[in-house]
């Protein structure tokens, strides 16, 4: 095998995150697809299998060429050696023979370099086109698409899964039919040759590769106990990097290190099992090979003395040998790398294929002056057959502060969700100023609300465009002034570049309180007619607390707000609060009505200061 089976081998190797199966549920259906997306493609595919085929067919001329150089050679030499006169060497006709060689390999490879070049942009338009069409599926798909599939599952698809098929497209596919061609050619030359020779050579390879085939059965249970050891030493090697506070506080270092070295253990006898039956490949099949060319030397050599082929053709015959040697062997892999390529399209399908939301209705309508009122009228909602909401009603009047409270999985999330049309309702009407939300462009509704999360999310980039999010067009001015009104500009001016300080999520030194500040200066400065505040104090300090509901005070005059609180205490002065538990709404009223009813608001709001 030369350095691209070599190559391949490591692709098969380490292609995958081993999560994953590597195997398709249906191949026939998602290669058929792989075909109708190359399609648009088909003129360029096709110059690129001429360019192939080009390549090949001088490559297969090549040994002819080198016979015939070989054989004037040869009949210069002869009468020296036989005593029958000087050598005499035809140095013209040599020299002819030595530059069309040199041509013919020169062209070959200018047609590889050309074949490569178009498929490598080939795989790169078909990556292209397969990142868009799962980027705007991800933005069409439901929540519940989020919400039953994990994130690193996704994005593996998105990267791993589309970068390993655009590996297998530039390469394997081209590699796999030049090796086909260049097979059948070497075999068709052998033959024109000596058939008898040739059908030595062609058990030789068949021998190798019934070995390679083997082997192969083997290697693919050792590899997978081998995936399975490195998911289970990742797992380990997370747990320990993740866990250290939790780890050192309860002294667990010499259990959790007993744990991690025994998935290493494992993972080095299941690693070393796997790569011995790999490269033990490589010495047999060459063992083979080596017999094989023993025997085409001897029978050869016969052959020559008799006069039944001459010195070039059997020198021939030994590249045509070698030629079809390699390509068989790195068939095997590349037909295997072929599949592993079949099951990450097939993923990346799967995304494309998922199921849509619903499409806005035809004729939308749009509020000239929204006012703020909201109705719930009837509704029912489950996540699957069984319901979870079932006849929610309620009103809630422009400049409202709506409270929903409950124990958790009560439905309070739910509730918001179904606002925002995250989730098609099972029956039911919501209404936005008497308008069913169903008669408004998903975006347009959306646009009504400003919404403030329990955990903030900050994007790469400035503060100043983290605030503006809401609001691409918004001025600096309107960031500063949103800011301050969020209680955030006071922190923000103490940073090194202040509005221009650079944020993520991950690596910001800012804390969660501040982080929290600037998503309600962020909606601030969306100016929404509505606003949804999902438990956004929760998981803060009294005093941070303090500050965050100053800010969202001034965040909800004058707009209808909905707020699901953690915290009893922070929304006394609530005008209407709902009290949900097992997504239905079980009691209505103020702060100081629901106390003196007696019911679940009260054992909850006693129950948080209980000693």
């Amino acid at each position: 095998m030369n350095e691209d089976t070599n190559k391949t081998i490591d692709v098969m190797d380490g292609g995958g995150s081993g999560m994953e199966t590597d195997k398709a549920k249906n191949s026939g259906k998602t290669v058929r697809r792989l075909m109708k997306a190359l399609r648009p493609q088909g003129g360029v595919l096709a110059v690129a299998f001429i360019f192939a085929i080009g390549g090949v067919l001088l490559n297969l001329w090549a040994p002819l060429i080198f016979a015939d150089a070989i054989n004037v050679i040869f009949e210069g030499v002869i009468p020296a050696v036989m005593g029958f006169g000087p050598v005499e060497i035809n140095t013209g006709r040599l020299g002819e023979f030595v530059l069309l060689l040199i041509g013919v390999y020169a062209l070959a490879s200018i047609f590889q370099y050309y074949q490569e070049y178009i498929m490598a942009s080939v795989g790169q338009k078909l990556t292209l086109s397969l990142r868009k069409r799962v980027s705007a599926k991800l933005a069409k798909v439901p929540l519940k698409f989020y919400d039953t599939h994990k994130k690193g599952e996704i994005l593996s698809r998105v990267t791993n899964d589309i970068e390993r098929l655009n590996e297998i497209i530039k390469d394997a596919i081209m590699r796999l039919f030049t090796s086909l061609l260049t097979i059948t050619g070497a075999f068709i030359m052998m033959f024109r040759i000596n058939w008898i020779i040739a059908l030595i050579a062609l058990g030789s390879i068949f021998l190798g590769l019934i070995i390679v085939v083997v082997v192969s059965m083997y290697s693919n249970v050792y590899f997978t106990a081998r995936q399975k050891s490195l998911g289970i030493f990742n797992t380990r090697i997370e747990e320990y990097f993740s866990g250290q506070v939790e780890i050192k506080t309860f002294t667990l270092e010499k259990e959790v290190t007993a744990k991690t070295n025994a998935a290493i253990d494992q993972l080095y006898k299941d690693d070393k099992k796997a790569q011995f039956i790999m490269f033990v490949i490589m010495p047999i099949i060459r063992l083979v090979n080596q017999i094989g060319y023993v025997v085409i030397a001897g029978v050869g050599a016969t052959f020559v003395i008799t006069g039944r082929i001459n010195i070039g053709q059997i020198l021939s015959f030994f590249q045509y040998v070698q030629m079809a040697q390699e390509p068989f062997a790195e068939a095997t892999f590349v037909l295997n790398s072929l599949q592993s390529a079949i099951a990450s399209a097939e993923r990346v399908f799967e995304i494309i294929d998922e199921e849509e939301d619903v499409p806005d209705a035809e004729n939308t309508r749009k509020l000239r002056t929204p006012k703020g009122d909201i109705a719930f009228e009837d509704v029912q909602f489950g996540y699957g057959k069984e319901l979870l909401m079932d006849g929610v009603s309620f009103e809630a009047k422009p400049g409202q502060k709506i409270a929903i409270v409950g124990p958790t999985g009560a439905g309070k999330t739910t509730l918001v969700n179904l606002l925002m049309r995250f989730y098609e309702i099972s029956g039911g009407t919501i209404r936005v100023d008497g308008v069913d939300i169903k008669n408004f462009e998903r975006d347009y509704l959306r646009s009504l609300f400003g919404m403030v999360l329990q955990d903030s999310w900050i994007y790469d980039g400035t503060i100043s465009d983290n605030i503006a999010y809401g609001r691409h067009k918004a001025s600096q001015s309107d960031v500063m002034r949103a800011s301050r009104m969020a209680r955030a500009d006071y922190f923000v001016r103490t940073l090194p570049r202040g509005y221009d300080t650079e944020m993520n999520d991950e690596t910001s030194s800012l804390s969660h309180g501040e982080k929290q500040l600037l998503c309600i200066a962020r909606c601030i400065v969306a100016n929404p007619t509505f606003l949804l505040l999902d438990e956004a104090t929760s998981s803060v300090d009294t005093r941070t607390e303090v500050h965050i509901q100053q800010a969202m005070e001034q965040l909800m005059k004058g707009r209808t707000s909905f707020i699901i609180a953690h915290r009893l205490s922070t929304i006394k002065n609530a005008d209407l609060i709902l009290v949900m538990n097992q997504g239905d709404i079980v009691e209505t009223g103020s702060h100081f009505e629901l106390l003196e009813k007696g019911g679940m608001y009260s054992e909850i709001y006693n129950s948080q200061f209980a000693s």
